[in-house]
């Protein structure tokens, strides 16, 4: 059952940035703050428990922490609030679970743009929210582990 309470509220904390995602293209700079220290504190207690390596944990952040940079290079052409979204999906998920539900997120945010081209909806330079996509994936890595 404890399991579980990270994938829900890794859910839960997706879908009400991705509203605010959608609307404003912005994340709720509290709830995003309040979540990756939820998580960080949830990875360190699976540690504590011997559920979890540090190394596991550390491989979880990656993703998040290359955004980030990623965004910094770009200079928020790639928003940092996506790779803090990464740093909170790696930590409560972990890292494989992280990786599948971000090429999940990479999937849907590729479809959707190329849906929006064909559609003559949008142009090279729009600019699409990717929460709702990271949302999307981890749903669905989510509905993957009720299934065992």
């Amino acid at each position: 059952m404890r399991e579980w309470m990270g994938y829900l509220f890794a859910v839960a904390l997706f879908a009400y940035h991705s509203v605010a995602d959608i609307r404003t293209q912005r994340i709720p700079a509290g709830s995003l703050g309040i979540g990756v220290v939820i998580s960080f504190c949830w990875a360190m207690g699976k540690v504590l428990l011997g559920e979890r390596t540090q190394a596991a944990v550390i491989l979880g952040l990656l993703p998040g922490i290359a955004v980030l940079l990623l965004a910094k290079a770009t200079r928020e052409q790639v928003g940092s609030g996506d790779g803090w979204e990464l740093v909170i999906m790696g930590s409560l998920l972990g890292w494989t679970d992280c990786l599948l539900g971000l090429g999940i997120a990479l999937l849907g945010a590729f479809a959707a743009s190329v849906i929006l081209l064909v559609c003559r909806k949008a142009r090279g330079s729009t600019r699409i929210p990717f929460v709702p996509f990271l949302c999307m994936g981890t749903v669905a890595v989510t509905v993957l582990r009720l299934g065992k």
